[in-house]
């Protein structure tokens, strides 16, 4: 009775871990995941110059995104600004990110300050702009060249047929997270216990 009793309450702790463990920032790509990041296009955003595109996102909710920046960065008064806003034209989060933070050639994750809820029709519109910029600095987006959605990329007002390289990050429980790290406990359980009565 005590050797099941130990069983079960092992199984409930591995269990429970795993459902913590799945609690992760789950990634929707607004590009092709699939698509060659050599063939990414770099475009700067100047000063007075902004960066806009319409996304889908498929999740409840989400808590932050995720872009791949280029970054000639000086000094450290450069920023990189966001306005993510629905379709309507109404501000549903905005902040900044300072240059310094960035890092160079990679994709960046920005944590919002709060959760956005989901609107009805799922499509956003977020703009990316620059402010305090110094002599010298410049900050560029990446895009593919292969268009998701029927309003465009729009750079400085002029549409163009791209995808912004773009993520939104959703933090959830992931099933599949779950599964997997339940499947490895199992199987170093098992492992061990044919090494245990191989050797015993």
């Amino acid at each position: 009775m005590k050797k099941w009793l130990k069983y079960v309450v092992f199984s409930m702790a591995a269990i429970i871990l795993c459902f913590l463990y799945a609690h992760v920032d789950k990634a929707h790509y607004i590009y092709d995941g699939e698509s060659d990041s050599s063939e990414y296009i770099a475009v700067n955003i100047n000063k007075d110059a902004s960066i806009s595109q319409v996304f889908e996102c498929t999740e409840k909710s989400f808590d932050g995104i995720a872009v791949k920046v280029l970054v000639n960065s000086i000094s450290d008064s450069g920023k990189l600004v966001y306005d993510l806003q629905d379709l309507n034209g109404e501000t549903l989060i905005e902040g900044k990110i300072a240059l310094s933070d960035i890092d160079n050639g990679r994709i960046n994750k920005i944590k919002f300050d709060k959760t956005v809820e989901g609107t009805e029709s799922g499509f956003y519109i977020i703009y990316f702009k620059t402010e305090d910029m110094s002599e010298g600095e410049s900050v560029g987006l990446y895009y593919d060249n292969q268009s998701n959605f029927t309003d465009d990329l729009n750079v400085n007002g002029e549409k163009i047929n791209g995808t912004l390289i773009l993520r939104t990050i959703t933090y959830r429980f992931d099933i599949e997270t779950f599964i997997v790290t339940l499947g490895f406990i199992v199987y170093f359980v098992l492992f061990f216990r044919i090494l245990y009565r191989l050797f015993a």
